[in-house]
C-alpha cells in the first residue's frame, strides 16, 4: 500500500473539491450503504476517463479504487492539517 500511495495518490484534489487530505467522511456504497468513519487517504493525480468523478482516496478495503466527492460527506476535519 506504502508505494500505491507515493506513486498514484496527491495531496491536493485535481479539480476544485470541498474535500481535504485527512477528512473524516460517511461515504455511500453502490447499494446505498452510508459507512461512517473513513478518512481521505489522498487524490488521483490524473483524472480517468472512464470515471471522471472519482478522485478521492479512501482507508477502507479498496483503497485504490476512489470514489466522486458525491458519494461523500464530511463528518470532522483536523484542523491541524
Amino acid at each position: 500500500m506504502h508505494r500505491f500511495v507515493e506513486e498514484k495518490m496527491a495531496k491536493i484534489a485535481p479539480v476544485p473539491c470541498d474535500f481535504m487530505l485527512g477528512d473524516t467522511v460517511t461515504v455511500t456504497n453502490g447499494y446505498g450503504l452510508e459507512i461512517k468513519g473513513k478518512t481521505i487517504l489522498g487524490f488521483v493525480r490524473e483524472i480517468d476517463e472512464f470515471r471522471p468523478g472519482a478522485i478521492i482516496f479512501l482507508d477502507w478495503d479498496c483503497y485504490w479504487f476512489p470514489v466522486a466527492p458525491e458519494k461523500l460527506k464530511l463528518e470532522s476535519r483536523d484542523v491541524a492539517l
